[in-house]
Parts: structure tokens; sequence; C-alpha cells
């Protein structure tokens, strides 16, 4: 072969494989941060004059251009734990863990503005003849002078523009993290879980308490010191009993402040219930309430666009606060919450508080009046809209309806996505709407296994029960009415599963084992699952039959083809079950797991979790998170060519009647188009 030739088949090969990567097209959703990797510990944020980011990340400080670009700024720290960018673009660094602060100029030089690198202390003086104890919040005021939150020194540090540091106040009830400056002039400081306002003469006072009361030091030490015994409210998985325990204790320990922070913690309560607190829900990565005070308080910046920014160090994200309260992972690994702390002015001269460990949301104007603050979390609240702007917070499965919708299970909601594009949530606050009713039927458990209905709508098993949702989020009950078994047949049980259908006035009869398998439905309209080494098939009007499976392989999640065949999942092999209910092998090993493609029994699987059968028969896996294909002559083959790199692991599949391929990440779905 020439050398034309061969360029002409490489130029052939290269367009191939372009053709085939464009044909994968994200349909919902988006990663649910710009950028994914984890974050190490940030605290410090501010933005400057451009509206870059600069955060702090483990040991460097990092900026986030307006174009998206990251770059790590110069300069060597230990635990960096606060910023402040000044007008003419120097960067100031708490350098948290050589106890010192340091300054970073637009051209890249790192010089030490305060404090001995690598020695604690509390000394005034200028330069590095003063000594901090793990600087932590930084701000600028109206003079040019530098405010430091001096945490291991409980005290508030300010250094001039002459270098020269001075303490504004000391002594104070807690180690302050974050800081500010309100529109009066007033500084305000806080950690997790208080904050407090220092006037210009250095007296102190809890922030929210009359700003015309006049006290004294030591009155106002007195009132912080025992507002250090705060109420403690653990996660909003928590039980309610546990805040009103933690409400007794506090009266006994302060029984003046007692009817004010019982207050604040039912309105906490009450605002959690529904949705709008700083902990919408417990990840698995989140610390209890006890464990947070370990971990080092977030701090807040604000845009110019009026928009709050917010860093986590718990879950290693720096969230962004929109103005209407809904919060967006912006960096990070996007946790579907975090403990969000910190207090900052924003650009119009509001004062925004956030107190993860009181789940306190607070904002004050500029005029000092206090405003309504709202907050809720746009990755576990699930929002709706269109489908490049809707948010996933935990797909689990899709399945692709009669009516052309693609429904999606995400976490404990039911979700649809219409031929126009636009996303709606269909089981809201745990209930379907019941059919012919207006009222909300009895809470609906999903048990994460959903397939498509031969009307509109899918299947859903939910409380031990077949249930067929409409497009309008409309429940009909498929199992039949209470005290009925599946078995019975005749005239009789039909006519009343009829008008149990028909009236829509009863409840699913227990069906034994739902839930523990996925189901299936086939061509006909019938749901197919497996449970307990029996194979259920359920007519669409309640009537089931049972098949008694007579090989050792026992239960699986159920595939039917078009052809009516009938597979079941067992993980890392595949059988198939005849009419008698035996099994036999079709796909994979009983004995090896492996990733390893072939025909038939020479292919190995690992863990099979999904699985979706084309007008072909040809069945779509997900194995391990990786998409795979056996074709109806029986080859087993890896696809997914053309995903984007940083998907992640897939998590469902679906196929419509147009033999469209649908798979879905943790937060967004994507098509491969025929």
């Amino acid at each position: 072969m020439n050398k034309k030739s061969l360029i002409a088949a490489a130029a052939a090969l290269l367009l191939s494989h372009a053709a085939f990567a464009a044909r994968w097209e994200v349909i919902a959703g988006a990663p649910s941060a710009l950028r994914s990797e984890k974050l190490e510990t940030p605290r410090g944020i501010a933005v400057g004059s451009d509206d870059t980011i600069y955060f702090t990340d483990g040991a460097s400080v990092r900026a986030l251009m307006p174009d998206g670009r990251l770059a790590t700024l110069p300069g060597r720290f230990i635990a960096p734990a606060g910023l402040a960018a000044a007008s003419d673009g120097t960067l100031y660094v708490a350098d948290a863990g050589n106890h010192a602060v340091k300054a970073i100029s637009p051209a890249g030089e790192v010089r030490t503005v305060a404090g001995q690198a690598g020695t604690a202390g509390r000394n005034d003086g200028k330069g590095i003849a003063a000594r901090f104890d793990h600087p932590a919040g930084l701000a600028l005021d109206a003079a040019g002078g530098l405010l430091v939150a001096d945490a291991g020194n409980s005290a508030l540090r300010r250094i001039g523009v002459d270098g020269v540091v001075s303490t504004m106040a000391q002594g104070l009830p807690f180690q302050p993290q974050g800081i500010a400056l309100d529109a009066s002039g007033g500084i305000v400081l806080s950690d997790a879980a208080g904050a407090l306002r220092i006037d210009r003469q250095g007296k102190w006072q809890p922030l929210g308490t009359q700003s015309g009361a006049s006290t004294d030091q030591g009155q106002a030490q007195t009132q912080q010191g025992n507002a250090t015994e705060r109420v403690s409210v653990s996660v909003i998985a928590a039980v309610r009993g546990a805040a009103e325990k933690a409400v007794r204790e506090a009266k006994e320990a302060r029984p003046a402040d007692a009817e004010h922070d019982a207050g604040v913690v039912a309105g906490a309560l009450d605002e959690c219930q529904r949705g709008k607190c700083l902990r919408r829900y417990s990840a698995p990565s989140m610390p209890t309430a006890d464990k947070a005070r370990a971990v080092p308080a977030g701090q807040l910046a604000a845009d110019s666009q009026g928009r709050l920014l917010a860093t986590s160090p718990a879950t290693g994200t720096i969230y962004r606060i929109e103005h209407n309260g809904l919060i967006v992972p912006l960096l990070g690994t996007g946790d579907v919450t975090g403990e969000l702390s910190g207090v900052v002015r924003d650009r119009e001269g509001a004062l925004n508080v956030l107190l993860a460990e009181r789940l306190a949301a607070m904002r004050w104007d500029a005029s000092g009046q206090q405003q309504p603050f709202a907050l809720q979390y746009a990755a576990s609240l699930n929002r709706d809209g269109p489908a490049m702007q809707a948010r996933f917070g935990d797909i689990t499965q899709l399945a692709v309806g009669r009516d052309g919708g693609l429904y999606v299970l995400d976490g404990d909601q039911l979700r649809r996505i219409d031929k126009e594009g636009i996303v709606r949530t269909l089981l809201e606050a745990g209930s379907f709407r019941k059919l012919r009713e207006s009222h909300a039927a009895a809470q609906v458990d999903l048990h994460g296994s959903m397939v498509a209905r031969p009307s509109t709508g899918v299947f859903v098993t939910a409380n031990g029960g077949l249930a067929g949702v409409s497009a309008e989020g409309l429940i009909s009950l498929v199992s039949g009415p209470p005290g009925m078994t599946p078995e019975q047949t005749g005239f009789m049980p039909a006519l009343k599963r009829i008008w149990a259908y028909v009236a829509q006035d009863a409840e699913p009869f227990m069906l034994p084992g739902l839930g523990q398998h996925r189901i299936a439905s086939d061509a006909s309209g019938q749901a197919w699952y497996c449970a307990d080494n029996v194979l259920w098939r359920i007519r669409p009007r309640g009537v089931a039959r049972k098949i008694e499976l007579r090989a050792g392989d026992g239960c699986g999640d159920v595939l039917v083809a078009p052809s009516d065949a009938v597979f079941m999942l067992h993980g890392h092999y595949i059988t198939r079950v005849g009419a008698d209910g035996y099994q036999w092998l079709a796909a994979g090993s009983r004995e090896r797991k492996g990733s390893g493609n072939g025909t038939g029994l020479l292919a190995r699987f690992r863990n099979i979790t999904h699985a979706a059968a084309d007008a072909a028969n040809n069945i779509y896996l997900i194995d391990d998170g990786m998409l795979r294909k056996i074709s109806a002559d029986g080859e087993v083959g890896t696809e997914g060519k053309g995903l984007p790199e940083d998907a992640g692991k897939l998590r469902a599949l679906a196929i419509d009647r147009k033999g469209a391929l649908y798979v879905a990440t943790q937060h967004t779905i994507m098509k491969l188009k025929p």
C-alpha cells in the first residue's frame, strides 16, 4: 500500500470514529460540578474585581478564571485558611499552618506581610515582629487595613497599611473562622455555630440581639459565653426527639435564653421539613454535628452579580448560591449537601450569615433590616425545567414509555422528560396523586424498580404492590384489592379486580418478595418479576400467574426480549428460563468473573446491574458501570466508544421503540442515536 492509500485509510478510520463518537449526545442533566475532582479541604475564598474566584485547595491557592480556566498561584503554604482580594490585584493569604499572613502580587511575587513563619504567638508589632496563631478569615476595611480572624488566639487583629499589627478584640468565646464588615462599620466574626458583632469601640455582642442595646465588654462576654453552650441539631435525618432533647438541655443550662433558642430550633426543623435548610440530606461523607467541630468551618464570598460562593471543607466542594437560594456545586465532588458556614457582605451591602451547626441562614440588608434567606440544594431537590438545565441527584433507573416520554427514577422521585425536552417530577413529597381523585394517595415507597407499561407511563413497585403511573403522575393499582391472593382465579375474583381497577378505592395486595429484584415487561404489557424461586407474570388488570423455577440458579433480575425469551440476570452470568421453569446458562460463567468478550459461555461478566433488549433481540447490559452488548447470535462485546471520558460509571439504560439507546450516570442522561 502506498503512502497516499495509507493516509486515506487513516483518514477514513478517524472520520468513522468521529462519526460514531458524535452519535452520543447529552440530553438531560449535567455533571454535578463544573470540575468534579475533589478539592482538599477548601476553606478560604475570595472574588477579584474581574470575578476571578480565588480559593484554597490543600496547601495551594488556586484561581477559577471567568472563562472557566483553573490556575494554581505561586507560593508555598501550610493549610491556608483565608483569602482577601484587593482592588489592585493583590491577594492576601492567611497561611494558618505557618501562623503568618502573606501576599501574592499580580506579578506572582509572594511576600510575608506580618507574622513569623512557623512561630505561633500573640504579639503585636510591625511585620515579622508580630505573631499570630492559626490566622483564618481575612477582610479589607475602608482604610485599606487588613482584618484578621486570629482563630488560635480567639482574637480580632488588624494589619495597618504601614504593616503594624494591633489587637482590636481578644478573649472571644470561640475561634473565629469567617469575617466581614457590615454596613454600619461593625465587624462580624463567625464559626460553624455562632456569630458576633464587634463595634468600633471594640465591644462585642452576639449577632441578632438588639442593635441599639448598650452592653459593656463583661456583659457581652457573659452573654456570648452562655451562647457557647449552643444547641447542636444533628442532620435532618435525625428524629425530632433528638432536637427536643437538645432544647431541654439548653433550658436547663441557660433558662434566660431557652425560649429564644427553642424557637430557633423549632423554626429550623420546620424549614428543613419544607426542604429549605442547610442540611437537606445526610450524605455518607458528611460528619454529624458533633464531629463537624473537628472540621474547619467554611467561608463565604460574593461575586459581582450578587451570588454567594461557599466552601465546604468536609466534602471538598465549593458551592454557588443563586439569587433564588438554589445551591449549585461549582467545584469539587458535588455531594448532595454540605456544611455551609461563613459571613460575607455582598456587593449590595447586605450581610449574609450561614451557621451549619445551628441550621441557620440569616441576611440583613444595607439598612440593617433582616431579610428572608431560604436555601435549597439543586443536587438533592432535583431542579425541573428544560432538560439541559435540569438537575438529577441519584439516577438509578430509566424507562421509555409508549407515549415517547423518558421516565427517570431519581432517588425516591419519579421524573419524566417529555418530547419537548422538559423535565417534570411526577412523584413529589413521597406521594402520587390517586387516579380520579385530587388528594394524594398513601405514601409510595419506590424500591428502585420501574419498566414501561403497555398504555402510557410506567409500572413501579410500591408498598409491596405493583402500580401503574401515568404520564400525568396518576397512580392506578394493578395488583388487586386487599384480602386476595395472586393465585385466585375465576369470574368473581376477576370481577372484583376490574371493579377495584375502575373505582380505585383499594390498596394493592402484597405480592410475595416484590422489590427483591428488578421487574421487567413484555410486548403484551405483562409485568414480570422473580422472588423466592418463583417467576411471577402479572397481567395489566392484576391477574397473576407463577412459574416455579426448577434449577439451582434461583431468582435474579428479569429481562424479556421481543422474541418472548425470558432471561434471568445473576450478577456475573445470565440464564434463560423455559416455560417449564428450567434454567440453562445463556452467557458468562457460574464459576468465574471477568470482563472478557466472546461467544456466549466464553464471555465473562463482573456485575450486571441493568439490561434492555432492542427490536432485533440484541441485549445491552451495564456490567460494572460499563456498557456491553450480547448480539442476537450470542456474541458478547464491549460498547460505549465515544462516551465522554469524564462521564463516569453508567448506572441505568433504556431502549426506545425506534432503537435509540439511553444511558445514565448519576447526574446525566445521554443518548446514542441508532
